[in-house]
């Protein structure tokens, strides 16, 4: 049985008083959260819980729920995070699929630290066990339940590229319901570096000035928004590193951050993986370079092929066993598509979202990454639509930068990079997306698609 030193006991007695985590003007020291670490693992003893349980989490993230993610972990319970903002009846019907006889907020918790339990000794984590049960946000069909070992984050952290010490913070801006959140605490926790919460009663901008940031995970989205707030400027924070990954990154985002002085790190992940494969600086588009350490890729009937350290433990299945598929091989086909330009991955898209019109293959993501570089364009989305004349149409969103052209420009600049047939059909403007979504689920743009009245080239 493989065994780590907890590294939050191991800051603890290294460097005490160093920022553990940062919420709203108030830190809380490793000796701190180590304490109350230990008083709260005997409160989930007290309610009942013990090592293989699974305890079901619904809430926004926090300082509590960062403690008792780690809390579980230093006593082996399960934990199933699922997004707050979903409504009863999926939670409830969420947590029976996952087997969890537990739920916070709930199960007697109370957060009571007027007794902290100091630290006596080490502290060990099981790295085989069984950390956590996630649900994969179903963009590309029905949610699955990805099952990860403790090994598995801890893997994916010590074999990031973007470098952080004791000395950084980096901003919890990721939920932790999604990996990418779970992956900001294992790389700030190994390196005895500071998790900063998000704070509700600033904007992103006002937090990233009064925050001890100095690394931020976003998705396009979340940078475009970023960018388009007034007076807003990097060189007024102490950000360092900016790490992107969900979407393809624009050529103007890109450009937009270096004429700030700061050049993004962009990544290519996935919940199988425990979050990132490949990372490198954003350069040339679609590239996300080379395997991290402990990752392997390889590319078949061009499927982007995954294997390694931080391959998951199986998805969760409804009689609690966990299925894990691979070839023959010991490859998880990823159902993305890609290719290698010299030694870096090129992404090109999701194999399952390619459709035929006219009788050519259109692979929508290749259309939306050109679309991407025109100066104008902020955001791209390329969906089928059914068609008499063509069988599908190529209906195309477009999200405009601060000055729009017509759509009849654009397509003219399209031609220049793309055959005919790849030129959409059918051009909308974008829709207003629900507060909060950040990752763009193409059936729902599909279903808007086939709302509107076909043809329309302004």
């Amino acid at each position: 049985m493989a065994k780590l030193n907890c590294p939050i006991r191991q800051h603890a007695q290294r460097q005490p008083a160093q920022p553990a985590l940062w919420n709203a003007g108030v830190s809380l020291s490793y000796q701190q959260l180590d304490v109350r670490l230990n008083a709260l693992q005997q409160q989930l003893r007290h309610a009942g819980l013990r090592a293989g349980d699974h305890l079901f989490f619904c809430s926004k993230n926090s300082t509590e729920l960062v403690m008792l993610f780690w809390a579980c972990w230093r006593e082996q319970i399960v934990c199933c995070p699922v997004n707050p903002a979903f409504p009863v009846a999926r939670q409830q019907a969420l947590q029976q699929q996952v087997h969890a006889t537990y739920c916070w907020p709930s199960s007697g918790l109370i957060f009571d630290f007027s007794q902290e339990i100091a630290a006596s000794g080490d502290c060990q984590l099981d790295e085989e066990q069984l950390s956590d049960l996630i649900f994969t946000s179903g963009s590309s069909g029905s949610p699955k339940i990805v099952a990860h070992r403790l090994r598995n984050h801890l893997a994916n952290a010590q074999g990031s590229l973007v470098p952080i010490t004791a000395h950084d913070g980096w901003l919890l801006s990721l939920p932790l319901f999604h990996v990418g959140g779970l992956a900001i605490l294992f790389r700030c926790f190994l390196a005895g570096a500071c998790v900063v919460l998000p704070d509700p009663a600033l904007s992103l901008p006002e937090l990233l000035k009064k925050a001890p940031v100095t690394h931020l995970s976003l998705v396009p989205t979340q940078l475009y928004r970023l960018l388009q707030q007034a007076d807003f400027h990097f060189s007024a924070t102490r950000v360092r590193h900016l790490l992107l990954g969900g979407a393809p990154l624009p050529e103007s985002l890109i450009a937009a951050c270096r004429e700030q002085q700061l050049t993004p790190w962009v990544s290519y992940g996935l919940s199988e993986m425990a979050s990132q494969v490949c990372t490198t600086l954003a350069g040339q588009a679609g590239r996300v370079g080379k395997p991290l350490a402990g990752r392997e890729v390889a590319i078949k009937n061009s499927e982007i092929c995954v294997r390694g350290d931080t391959l998951f433990a199986g998805y969760y299945q409804p009689d609690g066993s966990l299925l894990l598929p691979l070839d023959d091989n010991g490859w998880f086909h990823t159902g993305d598509a890609g290719y290698w330009q010299d030694d870096s991955l090129v992404i090109t898209g999701r194999i399952d979202n390619q459709f035929i019109s006219g009788g050519e293959n259109i692979q929508p993501e290749q259309i939306e990454q050109q679309l991407l570089q025109h100066p104008a364009v902020a955001q791209a989305i390329v969906v089928p639509v059914a068609d008499a004349e063509w069988g599908m149409r190529c209906a195309c969103f477009i999200d405009w930068q601060q000055s729009a052209i017509s759509f009849s420009e654009l397509t003219d600049w399209l031609r220049q990079y793309l055959p005919a047939y790849m030129l959409p059909k059918q051009w909308l403007d974008w829709p207003e997306l629900p507060a909060g979504q950040l990752k763009i689920q193409r059936a729902e743009f599909k279903r808007l698609a086939e709302t509107k009245n076909p043809a329309t080239v302004k």
